[in-house]
């Protein structure tokens, strides 16, 4: 569920997170929302729901820009393919797979991108099974992925974010046979390889460091990065955006106003008071926005925001 679900609800029928409703809007009323909820739209709180999640995603880019004004905005810390394939199967009892573990700062998150395994056989019915833990198998189960494989090589696409510092991808080799693992290797100055785990820093920072280890015989190829997150950034601050992102609902409001293809007096406007009503949000927006980065000093947080200062600066007149 995103941060932002309930944040902003449509009016007071639903009590929002926030204590901001659509309907506060100057102009905005139910109406307004059922004039603009498109053909394939069951009804206006999907709309509603459309419009608030195109409000954080422009609200999440407009931050991440504006951070670049006072912070050096380190998205990615690291990227790794964990595994390479061996040519036996993996034989072993109990759950097999990856373990990641990396000491995140406070705003990063590990992102997997894919699962990579060599089938030995074909899977659809039932279809295999790879569980994502926090930290071994005892651990939350953050994650169930049920997928149809060929024999031979397959790539599962996984793109989701987790927040936790250590996870275990596992599948059961006594239910499904896939080709053994070993770690793969990277020429760095700055890591210790072997066949079973590797552990590397980060910005030569032995606090923050990670380890990638094959468990019981491994079978899977993670794909992953580390990234410092605006998203987690904001999410963990959402206070002191909630302004911000009220007007940039309403941005988002009178664009579908301006630019949906409903034909009724909700949209049939003329192109100047759209524009105007427009203007009126945006404008509001920016200032709250403005005043929401000016309130954040990030300390807590010196590898992925990293102040810029200016030390000196110096005239030459020739």
């Amino acid at each position: 569920m995103p941060c932002y679900d309930g944040y902003i609800e449509i009016d007071d029928s639903i009590t929002s997170r926030s204590g901001l409703y659509a309907v506060d809007l100057p102009g905005v009323d139910i109406d307004t929302l059922e004039g603009l909820t498109k053909e394939d739209q069951e009804d206006y709180t999907e709309l509603h729901n459309m419009i608030l999640k195109r409000a954080w995603m422009n609200l999440v880019s407009d931050v991440s820009i504006a951070l670049q004004k006072k912070f050096f905005v380190d998205h990615k810390i690291v990227a790794r393919e964990t595994s390479k394939f061996k040519d036996s199967a993996n034989t072993g009892s109990g759950l097999a797979g990856i373990k990641i573990e990396f000491d995140l700062p406070k705003y990063a998150r590990i992102h997997i991108i894919s699962i990579g395994v060599f089938s030995e056989e074909y899977y659809g019915s039932p279809e295999a099974t790879i569980s994502i833990y926090e930290e071994d198998a005892s651990g939350e189960l953050l994650l169930q992925l049920d997928e149809t494989l060929s024999e031979g090589r397959n790539t599962i696409n996984v793109d989701t974010d987790f927040e936790v510092d250590k996870l275990f991808i596992a599948y059961d080799p006594e239910a499904f046979s896939f080709r053994q693992t070993e770690n793969r290797y990277y020429d760095s100055f700055y890591m210790s390889w072997d066949k079973l785990s590797c552990t590397f820093p980060c910005y030569g920072q032995s606090s923050y460091q990670g380890t990638v280890r094959q468990v019981n015989g491994g079978g899977l190829n993670i794909k992953y990065n580390v990234v410092c997150s605006v998203e987690k950034f904001i999410c963990e601050n959402i206070n002191l955006f909630k302004t911000a992102l009220f007007y940039r609902y309403g941005v988002e409001l009178m664009d579908e106003q301006l630019l949906g293809n409903r034909l009724n007096k909700y949209t049939t406007m003329t192109e100047q008071r759209a524009t105007e009503r427009s203007g009126y949000f945006g404008t509001k927006y920016s200032a709250n926005i403005d005043e929401a980065i000016k309130s954040h000093n990030i300390i807590e947080d010196p590898v992925c925001f990293k102040c810029k200062n200016t030390v000196m600066t110096k005239s030459l007149i020739p």
